[in-house]
């Protein structure tokens, strides 16, 4: 994978005001750590961080940083906070690697293929859309495919079917299970789920009330009956 030249500044305050403060500014306050060393405390560029999550395998993409404290260091996008309401980003978290030495990352799954099992009804069903692979930084793929089409009814796809690149390992549990090819619902089964059940009467105490107002005027008129 291609790696990313990413100039950063130091941030010497810290606290919820100075993360605002940097904001405002339409930059993005970030951490650094890793390898042992002290956290250290960046802004960062917002259009170039965007950039790269918005990009396939964005966060495994290795950075090249640059700026006083961090010349010629090393480091993937570990983790980033998103505002709940806006959307927009308002902190990442940099994990400092080191280049020679392999890590472990989170890859996407691209499945390959048509399903033979379709053509009888099967649907595939995807149970897991990631795994974790070990390589080296430069060798971290944007994504890893699988081949789908063998998949008969009733048929698994598991972690270790994967046929990956050299020098990638699989960092998952081996059993892992990754899409599954189920049989079509039976038609009174997709009947019976779009038909709503029938709620049971609830009586409230105001209905009970009205009950025993209605028996009791019932009983009234009996008994005046019975005296004329």
């Amino acid at each position: 994978m291609e790696q990313l030249n990413l100039t950063v500044e130091n941030r010497t305050e810290k606290g919820k005001g100075a993360a605002r403060r940097v904001r405002r500014l339409g930059k993005i306050p970030g951490v650094l750590y890793g390898l042992g060393n002290a956290n250290t405390n960046l802004v960062l560029e917002t259009r170039l961080i965007h950039k790269l999550l918005m990009e396939e395998g964005g966060r495994n993409k290795v950075l090249n940083l640059a700026g006083s404290g961090v010349e010629g260091r090393h480091a993937i996008v570990k983790d980033y906070q998103v505002d709940p309401v806006k959307r927009n980003l308002i902190h990442v978290d940099l994990l400092e690697i080191d280049i020679k030495k392999k890590i472990e990352v989170t890859v996407k799954l691209n499945l390959v293929g048509k399903p033979v099992g379709a053509a009888d009804g099967g649907v595939l069903n995807v149970v897991a859309r990631d795994i974790i692979v070990k390589c080296l930084p430069n060798q971290i793929p944007k994504h890893v495919d699988v081949d789908v089409s063998a998949l008969k009814i009733g048929d698994s796809l598991h972690a270790d079917a994967i046929v990956l690149p050299e020098g990638i390992e699989l960092a998952s549990s081996a059993e892992t299970t990754l899409v599954t090819l189920v049989p079509p619902a039976k038609e009174e089964e997709a009947v019976a789920s779009l038909t709503p059940a029938a709620e049971p009467e609830v009586i409230t105490e105001k209905k009970k009330e009205g009950e025993e107002g209605a028996a009791a005027a019932a009983g009234g008129d009996k008994k005046d009956e019975k005296k004329k």
